[in-house]
């Protein structure tokens, strides 16, 4: 009986933790609509997971990294209207929605791919008064879906972790 209270209790707290809203991402779809009114977006998929499934991770997890510093993940799939038409999305346009989602950040683009068949874009928000990593938001357009990934939280602690294998090793191989 204890196991099916402690797991009834687990999954309350996952279900709760998650949502299939886009609800966090429509100030930046409605942003980017308002921009170029000749295209609509259509919601196709969308999932928001909040920071009590970092807690959770965080408690399970073996590694140094702390995911509870991690508030939210957003992940939305739309479909771009008119299909198979040419669009041409800009850093000022996914800048200026990201302004609309957190006005309170500073937003660079620090990243941008443009191939044929696809295009990525990472914008980072940082906290200037602190001088803080917040956010971290990715667009990625392919043929007639644009999708958008959000991460917002303390990210300082989670890049320092992402480069420690790094530490000591600047400049230590040479190319060619």
């Amino acid at each position: 009986m204890r196991k099916i209270i402690v797991l009834t209790a687990l999954s309350l707290l996952l279900v709760n933790c998650m949502s299939f809203s886009d609800r966090a991402m429509r100030p930046v779809r409605n942003s980017i609509t308002s921009q170029m009114p000749e295209i609509r977006l259509e919601k196709e998929m969308a999932v928001a997971v909040g920071g009590g499934m970092f807690n959770f991770l965080d408690v399970i997890n073996t590694d140094d990294v702390d995911l509870s510093a991690v508030e939210h993940l957003q992940v939305a799939v739309y479909l771009v209207y008119p299909r198979g038409g040419e669009v041409n999305f800009s850093d000022e346009v996914f800048q200026e929605s990201l302004l609309a989602k957190d006005a309170s950040l500073t937003w660079e683009r620090i990243v941008k791919i443009r191939e044929e068949d696809e295009q990525v874009w990472v914008f980072v928000g940082m906290n200037e008064k602190d001088f803080a990593l917040e956010a971290v938001s990715v667009f990625v357009f392919e043929r007639d879906e644009l999708v958008m990934i959000n991460m917002d939280g303390d990210l300082n602690q989670m890049l320092e972790y992402a480069f420690e294998p790094a530490r000591g090793h600047r400049g230590a191989y040479n190319a060619g």
